[in-house]
């Protein structure tokens, strides 16, 4: 007596439902060992990006070509057959998700429109916002970022393309908002002049740049946003950098002020911001315009009997 042969939905065999599925996990595993052994030849001769986007082609390529060989071969490319066993396996329901499909996408889009880059500054803008981060990643998925704090912010492909981005690094600089607060009684023009000239004075502050940089920040005014930010002064220059000082407000017996200057070094924002405070305060200190002084026409408390 024949013996039967167990069959699937479909009409697969169950030994060619068996000889797939290993051969299906033969291959992402051959797909991965591949992108590690491209990645580690091409680093450090190419860029990360190409390096990464390279080994990430031939692992797909792998992968995919070994599915369609082995679904041929063992699954007579039954188009059938074939969904009914990637249903067992759960991938259909996997990646008819539609989050895991618009981030896919977002994903190629983003290879192909390069919105961000590996190594650049950006901030991604949503709820909430990342603040600014170093791209270290672009997965097939997920955009993985650095905080300057260090930690890792991953952040969905799809935030990348229906977000908006900050991209600092093709700018070349960022601009600093600095609050700082005195007495209502203080010498203002005083201030400023005190806050302005400690902010000349910081090697890493706009306009002060060293030489052997000057022509890179030059570069900076053949960039389409400073090229707007520049279009009304008749010869572009660091003068548009020069820092700048405003009264932010006014509450009870102080005067709040904001600095603004451009800092080109965005990792060393806080240290800059520290250091520049620093300074500032010792100096108004120095010349006592931090002390809450008495009005000069306001009377003498009486002295009590």
């Amino acid at each position: 007596m024949q013996e039967s042969v167990p069959v699937l939905i479909g009409g697969v065999s169950l030994d060619a439902f068996l000889a797939f599925l290993f051969t299906f996990i033969g291959f992402l595993f051959l797909g991965n060992l591949a992108y590690l052994l491209l990645r580690r030849a091409l680093d450090g001769h190419v860029s990360r990006g190409t390096a990464k986007w390279t080994a990430a082609i031939l692992q797909y390529g792998i992968t995919i070509g070994g599915i369609y060989a082995s679904a041929r071969h063992f699954l007579a490319f039954d188009l059938t057959a074939f969904v009914a066993s990637l249903g067992i396996l759960g991938i259909v329901v996997a990646f008819s998700s539609r989050q895991i499909i618009q981030n896919a996408i977002a994903g190629i889009l983003i290879t192909i429109n390069r919105p961000v880059q590996l190594e650049e500054w950006v901030i991604v803008s949503g709820r909430p916002e990342t603040g600014p981060g170093k791209v270290q990643d672009i997965s097939f998925t997920t955009t993985t970022l650095r905080g300057l704090d260090g930690g890792l912010v991953l952040t969905p492909n799809s935030s990348i393309i229906t977000s908006k981005v900050i991209n600092y690094s093709r700018a070349g600089l960022l601009e600093v908002s600095i609050p700082l607060a005195v007495p209502v009684t203080a010498d203002l023009a005083r201030v400023q002049e005190i806050a302005l000239r400690a902010a000349h004075d910081h090697p890493r502050i706009l306009p002060h740049v060293e030489p052997a940089e000057r022509s890179a920040v030059q570069n900076l005014f053949d960039l389409p946003y400073i090229g707007r930010l520049s279009s009304d002064l008749p010869r572009p220059g660091l003068a548009l950098f020069e820092p700048k000082m405003q009264v932010s407000s006014i509450k009870e017996d102080w005067v709040r002020l904001t600095v603004r200057v451009w800092i080109r070094e965005i990792p060393g924002k806080d240290l800059i911001v520290s250091e520049y405070l620093d300074t500032v305060i010792e100096r108004l200190k120095a010349e006592d315009l931090l002390a809450e002084k008495k009005w000069e026409d306001e009377p003498a408390p009486e002295t009590p009997a």
